[in-house]
């Protein structure tokens, strides 16, 4: 087998590859998705679908996405993110996203491969649940957002954490090139 043979069976199984992950994501979503709406019973109007954010930076500007974002009485109360695989590397991600991308920190944050799930108290930097079943429902969220009070993350650290989600939004870029 010639070099450029060898190369065109390397593509091609790196798109594979690619492929399969792509389908496993997405039936994550869809477990997230039915998650939320049949067992969680938040209504679809209050779930925000690959939400897009402006990040701006000393020195550039850049977008982020989330997989879901939960909204509630007025409050971005949730930031969801799915992974196909090593969901613990997506932690800080989604600490750090559900940290810059609002004027306020959105208090909560998940991240689960559809057979895990962690949730985290994103203020308070701690791990509320490890499990599906510690996922607040609808009527658990809506008293979690009575007396809310927005905080935004602190200043001199914003930088920071604004570079970690352009980091991993770098990471989540597809390698043929297409938009996700």
């Amino acid at each position: 087998m010639d070099k450029e043979e060898r190369d065109k069976k390397i593509r091609e199984k790196i798109e594979e590859e690619e492929h399969l992950e792509q389908i496993r994501l997405e039936g994550v979503k869809e477990w997230v998705w039915d998650l939320l709406l049949n067992v969680k019973h938040f209504h679809p109007e209050e779930i925000k679908i690959d939400p897009r954010f402006d990040l701006e930076m000393s020195d550039c500007k850049a977008k982020a996405t989330i997989d879901y974002i939960i909204n509630l009485n007025s409050i971005s109360f949730m930031a969801i993110k799915c992974s196909s695989s090593a969901m613990e590397s997506w932690e800080r991600y989604i600490k750090a996203l559900a940290r810059v991308v609002l004027d306020y920190q959105i208090p909560y944050a998940m991240v689960t491969d559809g057979e895990s799930v962690r949730v985290f108290d994103v203020i308070s930097g701690s791990v509320v649940s490890n499990s599906v079943h510690g996922l607040f429902n609808r009527q658990e969220a809506l008293e979690r957002t009575k007396g809310f009070k927005k905080i935004p993350f602190s200043p001199d650290k914003l930088e920071r954490e604004k570079r970690i989600v352009y980091a991993f939004e770098g990471i989540k870029c597809p390698v043929s090139g297409n938009e996700p």
